[in-house]
C-alpha cells in the first residue's frame, strides 16, 4: 500500500501570522480613522468642504480595506481547510 503525509503544520503557521498581521492593521486603523474623523470638526472656513469631500473618500477607503484584510484571511483559511479536508478524505479513501 502507498503511504505518503501531509504537513500542515505550516500552513496554520501562516494563518496565524495572517492573523495577527489583519489585527494590527486594524487597530491601526481604526485608531487613524478615529483621529481623521475629529478633524472634520477642527476644519472651518473655505477648507470644510474640501475636508468633507476627502473624509467620504478616505471612509470609503477605510471600509474597503476592512473588508479585504479580513476577506484575505478568511479566504486563507478556507484554503487551508480544503487541504485538511481532502488530507482527511484522502486518508479514508486508501484505509
Amino acid at each position: 500500500m502507498t503511504q505518503f503525509s501531509v504537513q500542515h503544520g505550516a500552513y496554520e503557521e501562516v494563518n496565524m501570522g495572517l492573523q495577527q498581521a489583519v489585527r494590527q492593521m486594524g487597530t491601526i486603523l481604526d485608531e487613524l480613522n478615529g483621529f481623521l474623523k475629529n478633524m472634520g470638526e477642527a476644519t472651518q472656513g473655505k477648507a470644510a468642504p474640501l475636508w468633507a469631500e476627502k473624509q467620504q473618500k478616505w471612509n470609503q477607503a477605510y471600509t474597503e480595506m476592512n473588508t479585504r484584510l479580513n476577506s484575505g484571511f478568511t479566504s486563507s483559511n478556507n484554503a487551508a481547510q480544503a487541504f485538511q479536508d481532502g488530507d482527511n478524505r484522502s486518508a479514508q479513501i486508501m484505509a
